[in-house]
């Protein structure tokens, strides 16, 4: 039986930190210690000058329920930053979230949602139904039969019924394998059954096996279990794009694309940039990312889109006149 789902909205989000010039990094504690922009650019007490980054820029996104909505840019870009505010990790200097249409209530929103962070944090000796049941002892309040029968129900959706007593291992015991350890760490996030399901990089150091068997989970899950799913991802092969519902393209802190996959090689197109052949079209926006942002704002004024039996074609008029 579904559940009613979640919608998340993003609206304006700004998130901004400050650095150093003469250190390569600060922590939030030492950012929340700065007082005010003009005295960061008048400098610290010891006349050291310190640079304001803008990691996010007025981004806004939509998560609809039963989908996966895939966030997608080059490092650096401020993906793992922008799902820290949506998980409510750490607070935008500015913006609004919303959870179907009303705004966020972060002790609640914790209840109803799970954060899969890029690094597995799990118990080396622990067995991979230890590990579901320790995390369930922590957050459910349930009977000892009930647990049971939770923790064992989820190791069946998460397929690791073959690996359900072997240990999780480390470097110097050999565990299970790298995409079982992925499943276990989204399975501690999902023992609550949580409306919506933020994941950074789940698929960071699998192969392209492991990856496609991940994401085709998540998507199953979104459907069956009307779960918002919000994810980053880098550069996913073709069998893993055609499993989002839709894109948000980050490049430097702003958006360049939120929309499905087709509008954005549509987008490609009105840019006048050529799409090769047998290319991955994420990869292609992310290897032009300069040209895209140069020419956003500059689509061809007299084109015109036919969308007709999932076929697409654009006529172009006076393109050199």
């Amino acid at each position: 039986m579904k559940k009613q789902g979640c919608e998340i909205e993003a609206i304006g989000i700004h998130y901004t930190i400050y650095t150093n010039e003469r250190e390569s990094f600060f922590s939030r504690k030492q950012h929340k210690c700065i007082k005010g922009v003009q005295e960061l650019e008048k400098g610290d007490n010891n006349n050291n000058p310190t640079s304001i980054r803008h990691v996010l820029k007025d981004v806004n996104c939509r998560a609809k329920t039963g989908e996966i909505l895939a966030i997608v840019g080059p490092s650096g870009a401020g993906k793992s930053t922008f799902l820290e505010v949506l998980a409510g990790k750490i607070e935008p200097q500015s913006g609004s979230i919303f959870v179907n249409q009303k705004p966020v209530d972060k002790a609640r929103f914790k209840k109803i949602s799970g954060h899969v962070t890029q690094k597995d944090t799990l118990f080396p000796l622990l067995t991979v139904e230890e590990t579901l049941s320790f995390s369930a002892k922590l957050r459910l309040k349930l009977a000892p039969k009930e647990l049971s029968s939770r923790v064992k129900c989820l190791i069946q959706e998460l397929g690791l019924e073959h690996v359900a007593g072997a240990r999780i291992g480390d470097d110097r015991i050999r565990g299970i394998s790298g995409g079982e350890r992925r499943r276990v760490s989204i399975g501690v996030e999902l023992i609550h059954d949580p409306g919506v399901l933020i994941l950074d990089e789940p698929t960071s150091g699998l192969d392209s096996t492991s990856a496609l068997q991940i994401i085709d989970m998540l998507k199953t899950m979104a459907v069956t279990r009307d779960r918002t799913i919000i994810l980053s991802i880098h550069q996913p092969c073709f069998r893993i794009m055609k499993l989002f519902n839709s894109i948000l393209l980050l490049a430097n802190g702003t958006i360049l694309h939120h929309g499905t996959i087709e509008q954005l090689s549509l987008r490609l197109i009105l840019l006048g940039l050529d799409l090769p052949l047998h290319v991955n079209i994420l990869e292609f926006a992310i290897e032009s990312i300069d040209i895209i942002q140069k020419q956003n704002h500059t689509l061809l004024p007299q084109s015109a889109l036919m969308i007709k039996n999932s076929v697409l074609t654009i006529h172009v008029w006076d393109v050199f006149g």
